[in-house]
């Protein structure tokens, strides 16, 4: 991004910050399904991000998953009020909860060509961390996180 007015606005910096939550996704995803061995191809967007359209278009391109949008993006209460259900029977179990209870808004499916870029734009996103995270080690910046416990 640049410093330029001319050449960033608050549309240019609001889309480099969901691009870049989304490739964080992205690389977690990939270290999930290389320690489980579970091929990740469906991601349920749920809660306030997932209304508007573009945020979800840029996770499906950028994670190459379809990605879906449950008409209740309320995630957190429909999923205690299915664990309740569970709990009092009124459902056998989650799977059944959810089979019952979950219906689908919208749908996003990936762009090969978008994906194709921000692959590459990941790779990079990956090297610059570990650099990054160099620094913060020889103490010539300071971390904006730091682990509980540390």
């Amino acid at each position: 991004l640049s410093i330029d007015p001319e050449v960033c606005n608050r549309a240019s910096m609001f889309r480099s910050l969901q691009e870049n939550s989304c490739i964080v996704s992205a690389i977690n995803l990939k270290k999930i399904q290389a320690f489980t061995g579970v091929e990740i191809e469906e991601i349920v967007f749920a809660g306030g991000a997932s209304k508007g359209a573009l945020w979800s278009q840029i996770l499906a391109d950028v994670t190459g998953c379809k990605v879906k949008i449950p008409k209740v993006t309320e995630a957190t209460a429909l999923g205690a009020a299915m664990a309740a259900g569970v709990g009092a029977g009124v459902y056998d179990s989650l799977v059944d909860a959810s089979e019952r209870l979950v219906t689908w808004d919208k749908a996003y499916v990936p762009n090969a060509e978008n994906f194709e870029n921000y692959q590459k734009i990941a790779e990079q996103w990956e090297e610059v961390y570990v650099e990054q995270l160099k620094l913060v080690d020889r103490r010539l910046v300071e971390s904006m996180w730091v682990a509980p416990g540390l």
